[in-house]
């Protein structure tokens, strides 16, 4: 039987080499003036060799007032055509379909990049997110914008894109003149759904006018996922209407940018592949081709939707940052090698917020790939590495790909390391995809892998390996407060690698980092009475914003208490006093938990402080900081060695 997956599709003439799309990921790896750089062109080169059957581009802004990052590639000047057609010929070069992605994010705009009096809507309504209130387009200026949109879809053209994306939503511009909760207009833009897309049906004819026959995709939110916001009816009724005016493809989406943005960028603790059934009802309501994305990780679920009839096209956007040969993994029927997104948002989101640009916690080479190749050793070494964490995985992979002969050792009964108590909290089992991958490549590239094996100083001063790396982690830390031994006390990592047990009904986790939150949810799903107490003024100060927001609304519904700014000063068998402000409170307690972090394991380190091998130490060991650090630090030492 023909895979669903790698069958062609053709779009208004153009002829999509399998099902799967490569969806708009924002990036930031232009530079202020929005323009191309050789750190695009190596990204989306290397997605178009991963065999990706069409790429989308990020969001490219037709305005200035319209960008959302400072380094956001943009569109709204003729200028920038040259650098997009240089971006569009290297990937036809590299065999992919290129598809461009015009916006403006109108209130959910960057209110660091926009001056006040520019910051625009179809209403004033407030966006929580930029914490400001755009001013309402005039009827005098909607026109300009239209022909914004027109002028990007004429450069697009001339750039030489294969297709081109708009977006009906997301919470940017054109969505909030459709949406009735950020469109209160009384006028010809306003009013029932009618009113509500006229302004989209101005930019869609515009940019059709000024696209020709390319394809022209929108994508469309199925649900807001916001009160008084568009519902799936109004998305049914919505897809037939963009059908009748000549749309060529539509793309499902959800959520907006201002108020649900949990539902448009899916972290940990989102529901995986939820607007398959919803895409469903909308493909069944029109005669164009349907792509619907949101955590659709392995080609098995893909080709489930396909079948089912629930879309036509898959969408994939950080899927193809973790694994850029999703697509050639999956044709070749090897769905084991694929390393599916967990939704960490460690290195996408959380390293674009700090204007890095985006990279991957699972794929250390992603925005790299224009400067770094990876080489084969000019001399294969033995490689000796303490510790099966993800950045011993990680060094042991990447030495052995180049020609190493690399033997890893473990002391517990399985890799992973302090990895697998953070998979361990609700809703993150899929941390452990990482291990699972690096250790079967690990295998394949012949590494020797050995359990229950602690490194010490005199095995590797009897194997003398040419190079040594140490990935010995972190040692979870504890506090003795006056009156601790006298508690029914425990670790956070011991509770969450279940060597302990606690029979209380109630528990006091001291620490409101991730580690202590995570814990808290962990125990209240359980059914424990649970209360935080942190002596910073938040919780989860460690924690992806986003992650955080669903994971405290989990600890809200189960009602689990925090104290922050609070300070523990001593226990009893029965209570906790602590400094609050200029006061001293007591809480109640039955068994305290501590998660009040760890420290680097410097054992191995300092013991081998003579050793005359040639030594890197990474990850906790050197001190403690995020998966994605340890990674890329085992990446960079066998890259290197």
């Amino acid at each position: 039987m023909a895979d669903l997956l790698f069958q062609p599709l053709e779009l208004r003439g153009l002829t999509l080499p399998n099902r799967i799309v490569m969806t708009a990921v924002k990036l930031g790896y232009a530079n202020k003036q929005g323009e191309v750089s050789a750190r695009h062109i190596a990204f989306y080169v290397r997605r178009a060799a991963g065999g990706a059957g069409l790429i989308v581009t990020e969001p490219l802004y037709v305005r200035p007032n319209g960008r959302e990052l400072p380094t956001q590639l943009a569109i709204y000047d003729d200028r920038h055509v040259a650098g997009l057609k240089q971006l569009v010929d290297a990937v036809h070069q590299a065999g992919g379909l290129m598809m461009a992605h015009i916006n403006h994010a109108g209130r959910a705009a960057n209110p660091k990049l926009v001056p006040s009096g520019e910051r625009v809507s179809a209403s004033e309504v407030f966006c929580p997110a930029t914490k400001i209130t755009p001013r309402a387009l005039t009827l005098e200026e909607i026109p300009q914008y239209v022909t914004a949109f027109a002028e990007a879809a004429r450069r697009a053209y001339e750039a030489g894109f294969d297709a081109l994306e708009l977006p009906f939503s997301h919470g940017y511009l054109i969505h909030q003149f459709l949406s009735p909760h950020s469109n209160r207009r009384q006028d010809a833009y306003g009013g029932d759904l009618e009113g509500r897309m006229r302004f989209g049906r101005e930019v869609f004819a515009a940019v059709r006018a000024a696209f020709g026959d390319r394809p022209i995709v929108v994508r469309m939110n199925a649900k807001d996922y916001v009160p008084g916001g568009l519902q799936l009816r109004d998305a049914l009724q919505i897809a037939v209407s963009l059908q009748e005016l000549g749309v060529d493809a539509l793309s499902i989406t959800s959520g907006t940018m201002c108020e649900s943005v949990a539902y448009s960028l899916y972290p940990t603790g989102t529901p995986k592949a939820n607007l398959l059934p919803m895409a469903g009802q909308i493909r069944a309501a029109v005669q164009v081709p349907v792509i619907v994305a949101g955590r659709i990780r392995m080609p098995y679920l893909a080709r489930e939707a396909l079948a089912a009839g629930e879309a036509d096209l898959i969408g994939l956007g950080r899927p193809f940052l973790a694994d850029p040969d999703w697509a050639r993994k999956a044709q070749a029927g090897d769905d084991v090698a694929i390393l599916p997104c967990a939704a960490c948002h460690q290195g996408c989101l959380g390293e674009l917020r700090q204007g890095h640009g985006t990279s991957c916690m699972f794929n250390p080479l992603v925005g790299r790939e224009w400067e770094i190749t990876l080489e084969p050793a000019a001399k294969p070494r033995q490689v000796m590495v303490a510790g099966g964490g993800p950045g011993g995985l990680e060094a042991a992979l990447v030495a052995a790909s180049r020609g190493h002969h690399v033997t890893l050792y473990e002391q517990e009964w399985r890799l992973g390391g302090q990895f697998n108590l953070a998979a361990t909290a609700p809703h993150k089992e899929e941390l452990l995809d990482l291990i699972r991958h690096q250790a079967i490549l690990a295998r394949r590239a012949g590494v020797e892998i050995h359990l229950n094996t602690p490194v010490t100083p005199e095995m590797v001063r009897q194997e003398r390996p040419d190079v040594l790396i140490l990935a010995t982690g972190g040692i979870p830390l504890t506090i003795p407060f006056p009156g601790l031994d006298q508690t029914r006390w425990v670790l956070a990592a011991d509770l969450l690698e279940e060597t302990v047990r606690i029979e209380t009904a109630g528990v006091l986790v001291i620490g409101g980092g991730l580690v202590g939150l995570e814990t808290a949810d962990w125990l209240a799903a359980q059914g424990k009475d649970v209360t935080v107490v942190e002596m910073m003024p938040d919780v989860g100060g460690d924690m992806d914003i986003l992650a955080k927001a669903m994971l405290m609304k989990r600890l809200n519904a189960e009602r689990v208490r925090i104290y922050t700014n609070t300070k523990v000063l001593r226990l009893t068998p029965d209570e906790v006093i602590a400094q609050q402000g200029e006061h001293e409170i007591s809480l109640p307690i039955e068994t305290v938990v501590m998660a009040v972090g760890v420290r680097a394991n410097r054992a191995l380190p300092e013991a081998l402080a003579d050793c005359e091998i040639e030594t890197h130490v990474i990850g906790d060991a050197v001190r403690p900081r995020k998966a994605l650090d340890a990674v890329q630090e085992g990446f960079e030492v066998g890259r290197t060695i």
